[in-house]
């Protein structure tokens, strides 16, 4: 989606994807069930080696184990999808298919389920603007490192991956707002008082800050990347933000096991 077509149905840029494609598919594929056993774990309070004689029952039985079911389902499909050799636009069409399917399964799991629907499609909304802020970039700079690609090259993706992310940013503010008033309401104090607040404080900053770095690399160096200089900055700027990006989702999980304040 971010490549241009005349390099993202070939070379090294495709091959390299690939590689990351599968290697994610089976990160997600050996990771779910343990998250599934950590469910069942929570769900008996009890340990894993506890809970395990006791996953068959509570797949049947509860609502989680039911959709879990269906994830574990989809986790495995992403896996296969992403052995499958196929063109490189139906791959990706696949591969973005199964992914919102699992992003789908994992909001109507999340804790967004005991606040209704509107509650889950914004958890889904949010995760999938995330995702998609951070494909591009990794997209990006793996066609900028590994591809061999040119000045040209270069340009149209760079331009392609600034109106993604800024779709991107824009769904997240307006999906984040509506997390954060939920959570906190117009209590501004408790983004300071509570430890949810100042979380959600640092996890703001540091997407702040990327969002800086994108814009600054969209206005300043683009129109100079046949510059070897303003190329190399580019593409150091990138994996600058990919590693910021990683922070953000660090922040994200220790915000998903903190309570918001009351």
């Amino acid at each position: 989606m971010a490549a241009p077509s005349e390099v993202a149905d070939g070379d090294r840029w495709s091959q390299s994807m690939a590689v990351l494609w599968r290697v994610l598919a089976l990160i997600v594929l050996v990771v779910s069930p343990l998250r599934l056993l950590s469910v069942g774990a929570g769900m008996a309070d009890s340990t894993f080696r506890e809970v395990l004689p006791m996953m068959p029952q509570i797949m049947r039985e509860t609502f989680a184990g039911r959709v879990w079911t269906w994830r574990l389902a989809t986790a495995l499909l992403l896996a296969l999808v992403a052995w499958i050799p196929a063109p490189g636009r139906l791959a990706t069409a696949l591969i973005f298919a199964v992914s919102a399917a699992l992003l789908a399964f994992q909001s109507v799991t999340s804790h967004a389920v005991d606040k209704g629907a509107f509650a889950i499609t914004v958890h889904f909304a949010h995760q999938a603007a995330a995702g998609m802020w951070i494909g591009a970039l990794v997209s990006l700079l793996i066609g900028a490192t590994y591809g061999h690609v040119g000045a040209e090259w270069l340009r149209s993706a760079t331009s392609r991956v600034s109106t993604i992310a800024g779709w991107s940013v824009a769904a997240l503010i307006v999906t984040g707002a509506i997390r954060a008033w939920d959570s906190l309401g117009l209590r501004l104090d408790l983004l300071v008082n509570s430890i949810y607040g100042r979380t959600l404080l640092w996890k703001v900053g540091t997407a702040a800050t990327v969002i800086l770095i994108g814009g600054y690399n969209r206005y300043r160096l683009v129109g100079s990347v046949e510059e070897s200089s303003a190329r190399a900055a580019l593409i150091r700027n990138v994996a600058v933000e990919c590693v910021l990006l990683a922070v953000v989702l660090g922040w994200s999980v220790v915000l998903a096991n903190t309570p918001p304040p009351h």
